[in-house]
């Protein structure tokens, strides 16, 4: 709802209630009393200047105080804090919806409504045990929704305080625990609480969480990630490749993740077919830059870039990071010093365009990161949607 709808709705409100008041009061006279301009509340013409003067904020305030709390008008009240909120004007929004709150004759679910949006200020201005004490009351609201926002919101808060035991209990709750992205969420905390330990070198306990994370969500990339660097860490090479292996299966998207990975562990014969799946599964700038890399290692920079160039004309690529690899080679090539300053100016020129790309991109959102792996949306807030986004 904008500032201005929610003015004439208050405006009209007002006058509404002025209407009816006055409507009352001349019946229980038993006679006809005109209504004029002095019928009406000061402050209700001093609102109506300041909305005329293009003042929306101090108009907001003053029919805000001629507006009586009722349960007629509070959804407006409500409305109002949020508008406030919205605004960053946290303050405002809270002071608002705190009058409403110690009103004692509000109904009871009325109530919670209130304090459910007194909670949401009070996160919105970083005010997270504020928040959490209020949502905590009224965990077992009468309204399923109520509750379900307030679980919810309650989340956010352990999300951003790290509190991932606490996410992983709320989400046990009846009306969390069959929904399908929160299952995919729950294995993302374990998988928080399993790479803090390993970072304590508390191995076993974090192998237990990554189980964990797989019972929730079998097909959850960043628990298998996890695992095989954990695998790798304990000089298990053979399994931390086979789970590496695995992620791709998965998602083609993250040979990108992998194939660096698997770079370090795996033997130039093990790599190349590897790389040659990848560059027909997901033609990505990573794996052309591994496979190129490869063949300049073994067969000299020469042969690199005519992989290169048959490799373009075969994929019919325009792509700037391939023009990039092939300067870099004809450089190398090259002896003389003045092709080399043309060739430098030219490869940075196409540094600075690939440079301005990105990395990964939410599937859920379309936000985009220079980032991976990102494991959380930054825009959506969404677990597992981020994915490598490097093709050529």
């Amino acid at each position: 709802m904008n500032e201005m709808l929610l003015l004439i709705i208050l405006v009209t409100a007002i006058a509404t209630g002025f209407f009816l008041g006055q409507k009352t009061k001349n019946k229980s006279r038993g006679r006809k009393v005109p209504l004029t301009e002095n019928s009406l509340n000061k402050d209700y013409f001093t609102g109506l200047t300041y909305l005329l003067n293009d003042q929306q904020d101090q108009a907001i305030e003053t029919f805000m105080r001629v507006l009586e709390i009722n349960p007629e008008t509070v959804d407006t009240h409500i409305a109002m804090g949020n508008l406030f909120r919205s605004k960053g004007e946290t303050e405002k929004a809270i002071r608002l919806h705190q009058n409403l709150f110690a009103r004692p004759t509000l109904s009871k679910p009325l109530t919670q409504q209130v304090q459910l949006e007194l909670a949401r200020d009070f996160f919105a201005a970083g005010l997270f045990d504020r928040a959490e004490r209020l949502l905590l009351e009224i965990t077992k609201a009468h309204s399923d929704d109520i509750r379900l926002q307030v679980l919810k919101l309650l989340l956010r808060i352990y999300e951003q305080e790290k509190e991932w035991q606490k996410a992983i209990d709320i989400s046990g709750n009846r009306l969390l625990r069959d929904l399908p992205e929160q299952r995919i969420a729950i294995a993302h905390y374990y998988c928080e609480l399993a790479e803090h330990l390993l970072k304590q070198n508390e191995t076993i306990q974090a192998k237990k969480y990554l189980k964990q994370a797989l019972y929730n969500d079998p097909n959850c990339i960043r628990a298998n990630w996890s695992t095989a660097h954990l695998e790798l860490k304990n000089k298990n090479i053979r399994k931390g490749k086979s789970l590496l292996l695995r992620i791709p299966q998965q998602d083609k998207r993250y040979y990108s993740l992998v194939l660096p990975e698997l770079s370090s562990i795996m033997s130039e014969k093990e790599l190349s077919p590897v790389l040659n799946e990848a560059l027909e599964a997901f033609p990505s700038q990573t794996a052309l830059s591994l496979k190129t890399n490869l063949i300049r290692q073994k067969h000299g920079a020469r042969s690199s870039l005519e992989y290169l160039e048959a490799y373009s004309t075969r994929q019919q690529s325009a792509s700037p990071y391939v023009a990039t690899l092939e300067i870099q080679l004809i450089r190398e090539l090259t002896p003389s010093e003045d092709i080399h300053g043309h060739l430098t100016q030219l490869e940075q020129q196409l540094t600075r365009y690939e440079n301005k790309q990105h990395k990964s991109r939410c599937i859920s959102c379309g936000f985009k990161s220079n980032h991976s792996p990102l494991w959380q949306c930054h825009k959506c807030r969404s677990w597992g949607t981020v994915r490598p986004d490097d093709m050529l």
